[in-house]
């Protein structure tokens, strides 16, 4: 049996100098007595997985609403994706696949119902109350938000977990736990999370794309990430065009476009940990200036060639620009109607409201909400 020390001492055999280490973590908010069997980061992960709020994200739009279909991809279905990428590219690349995996989970936890544009509504909503970020509202979940037991509120994550969900810049006045930085770069961990992320969203947008019937094949064939990607499905499946499904080839099209990125993030990244050789902790690491997580510069600019089709053709779609406006709409509307009407909050958020005042508050509720909730809700019904 291996028990935590185990695979503690694990962890201190095989992984880079440049990775975190559970043995050596800055700790909880709040000390607690180590699990006998599970590394500080790995409860981390179990709680994650266990929370509300990440099972609401089973509700919670990419880009086509949850409910349009039952193959298009959700904030859930998207954050299991990013997991088994980054724990995948930090086995190979000596980091800790425990901590990725658990920001991977973590990282879409604060996405409002609708994805960016709620995201946007919010922002301009509280624009001059701390504005919201989803990434920070993420941290204000498995901080301050979220129910683990009776009477505590919070996940008590460690500190590295946090760090790594910090992202970008917290917007000045957004209240989160005060012992965060508000800026700064994540472990080399949470990087290898953000491209993953980033590999994910465009490889799923486009089989979500195709999948719609809302952008046809041709439109992708002339950039070249996408056609090395279909020569490669096409040579793995023996392809015919007479007897072979063309939905199988999308799939196995958008498989290869993932299996070419993420070998072109491990080799690239690779080469620059290599060169990094006066580097000496994870802390020094985050600090780099030199990027150490990096795709090839030629994969980002086919990377952003293909998102900018995909904005071009999918996101700027008549159909999903006609959603986005009804959605902006609902959320504004239920945000004013619970501003003007306090009371019919649940009492677990009017209680929090003498704390963080009434803006926030809703914005907090509103931002938990899944799609449907949202589309169903009328705050004020009897």
């Amino acid at each position: 049996m291996l028990n935590r020390e185990d695979l503690e001492e694990r962890e201190l055999a095989t992984l880079s100098r440049l990775a975190c280490k559970a043995r050596e973590s800055r700790g909880r908010r709040i000390p607690e007595e180590e699990d006998p069997l599970r590394t500080c980061y790995q409860r981390d992960r179990d709680r994650i997985l266990h929370s509300a709020a990440f099972r609401r994200l089973q509700q919670k739009t990419q880009v086509l609403p949850a409910r349009t279909g039952d193959h298009f991809r959700t904030r859930l279905t998207h954050s299991l994706e990013v997991s088994q990428l980054a724990r995948s590219a930090c086995l190979s690349l000596g980091l800790n696949p425990d901590l990725a995996e658990t920001v991977a989970l973590a990282h879409d936890i604060g996405h409002p119902p609708f994805g960016h544009v709620g995201e946007r509504v919010l922002q301009e909503l509280m624009k001059d109350q701390g504005g919201f970020r989803h990434n920070a509202q993420g941290l204000r979940i498995v901080d301050l938000l979220e129910e683990r037991m009776e009477g505590e509120v919070g996940l008590n994550l460690s500190y590295e977990t946090r760090v790594c969900l910090l992202k970008s810049k917290i917007p000045e006045g957004f209240p989160i736990a005060e012992d965060l930085p508000r800026e700064g770069p994540p472990f080399l961990e949470g990087m290898v999370v953000d491209l993953c992320d980033r590999v994910a969203y465009v490889s799923h947008d486009l089989e979500d794309a195709l999948r719609s019937g809302l952008v046809d094949w041709e439109v992708f064939a002339e950039l070249a990430l996408p056609r090395e990607a279909m020569e490669h499905a096409k040579a793995r499946l023996h392809w015919d065009q007479g007897t072979s499904t063309p939905h199988l080839l999308r799939r196995r099209t958008v498989s290869s476009l993932v299996a070419i990125l993420i070998r072109d993030l491990v080799v690239s990244s690779d080469r620059l940990l290599q060169e990094a050789h006066r580097l000496r902790s994870p802390e020094e690491a985050r600090l780099e200036s030199k990027q150490l997580i990096a795709h090839s510069s030629q994969r980002s600019k086919e990377i952003l060639e293909l998102l900018k089709t995909l904005n071009e053709h999918f996101y700027q779609h008549s159909q999903v620009l006609q959603a986005i406006h009804l959605w902006s709409n609902r959320i504004a509307e239920i945000y004013k109607a619970y501003i003007q009407g306090e009371k019919k909050l649940p009492p677990r958020f009017q209680s929090m409201a003498p704390r963080w005042g009434k803006a926030r508050v809703v914005c907090d509720y509103i931002a938990g909400m899944t799609d449907r909730f949202l589309e169903r809700h009328e705050p004020f019904s009897k």
